[in-house]
């Protein structure tokens, strides 16, 4: 009996590994539909979540004239949906010149809730 068991136990834990794989799988590819709608908008020239996080570099030629209160808040409405806390705008021409990541502004998504 006892050799059943650990068999129904083993085939029930890679069930459960097989579906939480999946899940992960979907959530990827809905954080990349999200991602890619993000990336769309033509004031953004690129988008990634990292950890809780969501970064934005906004295009070069318009990031110094966005209202970042106003995107933040907007972007904030699918928080909870994609797992971020917070975003990170970040400057895109000071990335493109030196390669170095400088923050313009940040919007926590979680007071806005």
């Amino acid at each position: 009996m006892s050799r059943y068991t650990s068999k129904l136990l083993a085939v029930i834990i890679l069930a459960l590994l097989s579906v939480a794989a999946g899940n992960a799988a979907a959530q990827t590819k809905s954080q990349k539909a999200f991602l890619d709608r993000v990336k769309s908008v033509s004031t953004i020239d690129d988008a990634r979540l990292s950890k809780d996080a969501l970064v934005i570099w906004p295009s070069p030629d318009v990031q110094s004239g966005l209202n970042y209160e106003t995107m933040g808040e907007q972007l904030c409405q699918e928080y909870k949906t994609y797992g971020y806390l917070v975003i990170w705008f970040m400057d895109s021409s000071k990335y493109r010149r030196d390669q170095e990541m400088v923050m313009l502004q940040s919007h926590i998504c979680v007071e806005d809730a």
